[in-house]
């Protein structure tokens, strides 16, 4: 008796708008987890921008920053496994950064850039969250290698990604340490 009808309006309204944002976001894993049967003509942007779109929040809500620099290009390969792949670089990257929080204060922030050379797309990922010990850097694509403690990793993660980029996309991908942190890149056939 204590709540106007209006109030409950209100609220009711509310509790719709999240519904629906909710059911979208279900809907968009669900495409997105789905693999790609053939190749499709795709935005490189637009593509980058659905998945930023999807994960944004929990980055932001980490204190980590996603500085997104595209030349907008369009190309034919399998979109929901590049997507996949770049999930998989950004949640390595944001275990780095959180890793290397506890330990100290610094602006956390990943990169992706993406460009053509020699007529083939680069998407480069950057981060800042340390460099990968050179003893282990060209191990962490195979299966099974974590530096992770077991209950946070499998090692799976950037074996799949290898997998996905090179045997499904024809692609290639690399890792490299830089001034003060890593960077992954993919070089996909335009």
């Amino acid at each position: 008796e204590k709540v106007s009808e209006e109030q409950i309006d209100k609220f009711m309204n509310r509790a719709n708008k999240h519904i629906e944002y909710m059911s979208e976001t279900i809907d968009d894993f669900r495409n997105f987890y789905k693999p790609s049967k053939s190749k499709n003509e795709f935005s490189i942007k637009e593509c980058i921008d659905t998945l930023l779109y999807m994960v944004k929040n929990q980055f932001e809500d980490e204190g980590i920053k996603i500085n997104f620099e595209c030349e907008d290009i369009k190309i034919l390969n399998y979109e929901n496994e590049l997507k996949q792949a770049l999930l998989n670089i950004l949640n390595n990257a944001k275990d780095a950064l959180l890793s290397k929080k506890q330990k100290e204060y610094f602006e956390a922030i990943i990169y992706i850039k993406t460009s053509i050379q020699d007529n083939k797309l680069l998407i480069e990922v950057l981060n800042n969250g340390d460099l990968i010990d050179e003893n282990i850097i060209d191990r962490i694509f195979e299966p099974y290698f974590t530096t992770k403690f077991e209950d946070q990793g499998t090692g799976i993660g950037l074996y799949m990604t290898k997998s996905i980029v090179e045997t499904n996309m024809k692609g290639k991908i690399e890792v490299s340490n830089i001034s003060n942190g890593v960077k992954f890149t993919i070089c996909l056939s335009i």
